[in-house]
């Protein structure tokens, strides 16, 4: 049985997945861990084996920001009409971002054991 090496947790607000290089939206995220996230879309949708420039941010708080390149490694049909999951794994990001990254996933994991 496969196991995952870092916990995914899930934002506590809608954080946007936007494509850097033309601004459009890719999908909301449902879950991220230090290398990789989930996310949702609709219509149009990443393709498995493709490579994003991406950011993530939520545009109520700004929180967080974060450019990253990843690759999408999967795709399944959700449940509703049109609606897609995309599993990535992130590839390259700064040390900037990644710092940001694990503090963005730490406050996400006391949240939870908050609960």
């Amino acid at each position: 049985m496969h196991q995952r090496v870092h916990d995914r947790y899930s934002p506590r607000s809608t954080v946007q997945v936007i494509n850097s290089l033309n601004g459009r939206a890719v999908g909301v995220l449902v879950n991220i861990s230090r290398e990789g996230f989930m996310i949702v879309s609709e219509g149009e949708h990443p393709s498995p084996g493709t490579i994003h420039q991406l950011q993530l941010i939520d545009h109520n708080s700004g929180d967080p920001d974060i450019t990253l390149g990843a690759t999408c490694l999967w795709l399944d049909e959700a449940n509703a009409s049109d609606s897609y999951w995309s599993g990535f794994q992130i590839i390259d990001i700064s040390a900037k971002d990644r710092e940001m990254l694990d503090n963005y996933i730490h406050s996400l994991g006391a949240s939870s054991s908050d609960a």
